[in-house]
């Protein structure tokens, strides 16, 4: 069953395909396991000393976020099968009109539709696939650059983690908002939680 998104004439499926909720799911737990230890880990890296419950966490987190990573290469190659899921993440050359009327809508108080459509949510979806995608791959690249036996941090070590850190006040950001509009979409009683089916 499809339905019109209101905007463009464009026809959108009525629910999420299968495999984006395979993908949403694996990410959304691992985003969110990935952020919220990281407030309690102890990367030891002098030591290498993963006995305490900070290094346990820190263990753990090193292969959630190789498994994360692992989902959200998946993702990236579902957006490269499809040109109309590339143009609902990344509109960059268009269609602007769907997300200019989200706005229209959020500024008269009303909450844009749920689901795969083409409009504000999927962009802000893009860019926070942005955001974790910076993530996954300097944590995964942190991951195999970690001092075994004792050893001290290397200089590439020095360089990544920075790096990985830059992006994590904005992952943060992204999944409160999520959080918060789904939260706001299930209070007006939108037909949102779809996403969450896995058969």
């Amino acid at each position: 069953m499809a339905e019109n998104d209101g905007h463009s004439g464009v026809v959108t499926a009525s629910s999420w395909p299968q495999e984006a909720r395979w993908l949403h799911a694996g990410i959304a737990v691992g985003v969110t396991w990935q952020i919220w230890s990281s407030l309690w880990m102890t990367p030891q890296w002098e030591r290498a000393d993963y006995g305490s419950l900070g290094g346990l966490l820190f263990n753990a987190h090193a292969w959630i976020g190789l498994m994360t990573a692992l989902f959200i290469l998946w993702q990236w190659l579902w957006i490269a099968s499809d040109r109309r899921i590339r143009r609902q993440f990344f509109p960059w050359r268009g269609p602007w009109r769907p997300v200019l009327a989200d706005l229209q809508a959020l500024a008269r108080g009303c909450l844009p539709a749920g689901g795969p459509r083409p409009g504000l949510a999927a962009l802000v979806h893009g860019l926070g696939l942005l955001a974790i995608t910076w993530m996954a791959a300097t944590g995964s690249a942190i991951y195999f650059f970690l001092p075994q036996g004792g050893a001290l941090p290397g200089p590439a070590l020095d360089t990544l983690v920075p790096l990985h850190k830059l992006g994590n006040l904005v992952v943060w950001i992204y999944w409160c908002g999520h959080v918060a509009m789904t939260l706001l979409h299930a209070l007006r009683r939108h037909a949102i939680w779809g996403i969450f089916r896995l058969w």
